[in-house]
């Protein structure tokens, strides 16, 4: 009788939740090279709490109850267009052109959805929504824009990568970025820098706000053919988390998410996989390095003799997008495969998991945290170089320079990575604080969504419009310096007035000196001419 009570009770509440499940759209039309599937646990989350999603989405169809699936495309690859050389090899560019980069692949992606046939769009897009959330990693939503009849909806961005000055303008709140102690999302500096590398990373914050106003902002206008307004976002989800990513004040209407991506339970992988892996008694090497062959030639070659030489080991690789992977015939101990959606998560989660061979993006590198498993990054682009940086600074790993990539590079890391226990060490330090966290990053982030369905006002108070106003020189309080600077100005020229009239005054006492000693020389050589004529 109790057990039939409670199933009454939670199929009255299921059936009240779907009542009065709330609509929300989700846009999510970002390439697929940038992992847009990240979002999926967090709208599946949603789905089972009864609401009712419209993803308009480059991911294929999840065929999940609760969700509408819209696709759309967006064929837009940076990799392609600017890392690839007339060679087929690598392109090295240093870190003003890869912020450039960064904003063309933010409009690339924007001329990919204005590309999108509005009229088909509309007619499947046309309920009325509760909430708009959208993923807001390039900051900017350009596919929003095609729907102007939803400005008034509550709009909540996910953001997949780091806290930058874009999201800061994007939820109107103030700029909390010092560029004197945090270097620039995509960097190569350290976190401790030296004066010359702090004078890189201003001119570095600099020249983002230089092409944000001289390149970006005219070209979203001439996209949109009109003037391109951010759609008033009052929350962001960001996917960071201290462990990982630099420690800084974050705004209040910006919260941390990090790990929003990874499942709490892990799936089995197909039998020949897991047989696979058991069969490697000495531990499994998990290599995704889409790009590999991009290095001049070496890189397939630094895997094969990486793989010859630790043979104890079992190599399992993910060719996704590598052109020759044939090399696996010839070993036993290489498997390759084609990993898909969160199947990465499942073999990371294996307890005989060694090292994670990755380029570096935020999301891989989670997933290794998560699980303790040291990583080998060759970091590539933007992003990723930061990323790099923040791992060989905890002891989360090894990073590889592209300028020094050889044939044994990718042997020689897994070498220090075996040998050296530093790594387990501080890696089991950043997994338990990554994972102990009063509230799991899904629930969080559907706790802060349903927030908003219910009082689409109720954040904000949280923004601070009227800093946006503000110039990088006021934001960082340097017009304070113009007094001070001023005062040593005046100063310095008074001091080296005060020199040169001192020295000035000491030459013509010399020459009025030289000037009386000739007179009396004269008049002492009148005399005694005087007195020969007498």
């Amino acid at each position: 009788m109790k057990a039939f009570a409670a199933l009454l009770v939670l199929l009255i509440c299921n059936n009240w939740q779907q009542l009065h499940g709330a609509r929300i759209l989700c846009l999510i039309a970002t390439p697929e090279h940038n992992n847009p599937s990240w979002t999926q646990p967090f709208f599946e989350a949603l789905a089972e709490r009864g609401h009712l999603l419209t993803v308009v989405s480059t991911l294929a169809d999840p065929s999940i109850p609760g969700i509408t699936h819209i696709p759309v495309s967006n064929d837009y690859d940076v990799i392609k267009k600017h890392y690839v050389n007339e060679m087929g090899y690598y392109n090295n560019y240093w870190d003003i052109k890869q912020v450039l980069i960064w904003y063309e692949a933010l409009l690339g992606t924007c001329q990919s959805a204005a590309e999108i046939d509005l009229v088909k769009m509309l007619e499947k897009v046309k309920h009325k929504y509760d909430l708009i959330i959208y993923d807001a990693t390039y900051s900017m939503e350009c596919l929003l824009s095609k729907f102007p009849k939803f400005r008034k909806v509550p709009v909540l961005a996910l953001s997949g990568g780091k806290l930058t000055t874009d999201l800061m303008h994007l939820v109107q709140a103030e700029n909390t970025i010092n560029p004197a102690t945090i270097p620039h999302f995509i960097s190569h500096l350290p976190r401790e820098m030296s004066h010359w590398q702090r004078i890189q990373n201003h001119v570095l914050y600099l020249t983002e706000s230089f092409i944000r106003w001289a390149v970006v902002k005219p070209v979203l206008n001439g996209i949109h053919k009109h003037e391109y307004a951010s759609p008033e976002v009052q929350l962001v989800l960001l996917n960071t988390h201290p462990v990982l990513d630099h420690v800084q004040n974050i705004p209040p209407n910006v919260i941390e998410v990090g790990g929003l991506h990874i499942r709490a339970e892990s799936e089995p992988l197909s039998f020949s996989t897991q047989e696979f892996l058991e069969r490697s008694s000495e531990g499994i090497i998990y290599i995704n390095l889409p790009h590999i062959d991009l290095m001049y030639g070496v890189g397939l070659r630094a895997i094969e003799n990486m793989v010859r030489e630790y043979r104890q080991f079992g190599f399992l690789w993910n060719v996704n997008n590598v052109k020759d992977p044939t090399l696996s015939k010839n070993f036993h101990n290489l498997r390759t495969i084609n990993v898909r959606d969160n199947m990465q998560q499942n073999i990371l989660a294996q307890s005989n998991i060694k090292a994670f061979l990755t380029h570096g993006d935020n999301f891989g590198l989670q997933e290794a945290i998560y699980n303790a498993v040291p990583v080998i990054v060759l970091p590539l682009l933007m992003d990723q170089f930061n990323n790099a940086q923040r791992v060989k600074e905890r002891d989360l790993g090894i990073q590889i320079s592209v300028g020094d990539f050889s044939v044994d590079s990718l042997s020689e890391a897994l070498k220090q990575i075996v040998r050296d226990k530093v790594y387990s060490k501080a890696l089991h330090q950043a997994q338990f604080n990554f994972r102990t966290r009063q509230v799991k990053p899904v629930d969080q982030a559907v706790w802060y969504a349903e927030q908003l369905i219910g009082q689409p006002k109720l954040f904000e108070h949280l923004s601070v419009p009227k800093s946006l106003e503000y110039g990088y020189f006021i934001t960082q309080s340097l017009e304070v310096l113009v007094y001070p600077l001023l005062f040593i100005i005046i100063f310095i020229i008074n001091f080296i007035l005060l020199i040169w009239n001192c020295k000035s005054g000491k030459k013509k006492t010399k020459q009025h000196q030289i000037a009386k000693k000739l007179k009396r020389k004269m008049r002492s050589d009148g005399t005694e001419n005087e007195l020969k004529k007498d």
